[in-house]
């Protein structure tokens, strides 16, 4: 396996900043601490634009595997 370069550090250095951006909004709008955080009565912790940060940080980071047509 290979070392992250400093990029990916820094991607997933930013990708765990906005999930934990999102568990601190859960634990403030009343949010179980024992639970994983994600929607409470329908609400939303990430903004839109954090929910496209994650997919594009997501896609940079853990690329889908290229698949052999031959086979």
């Amino acid at each position: 396996m290979t070392q992250p370069t400093n990029l990916k550090r820094q991607q997933y250095q930013r990708l765990t900043e906005i999930f934990d951006t999102a568990r601190q909004r859960y634990l403030e709008a009343g949010g179980d601490p024992s639970r994983s955080s994600g929607s409470l009565h329908g609400d939303e912790f990430l903004s839109d634009e954090e929910k496209a940060e994650i997919r594009a940080l997501g896609k940079q980071l853990f690329p889908e595997p290229k698949h052999d047509s031959n086979h």
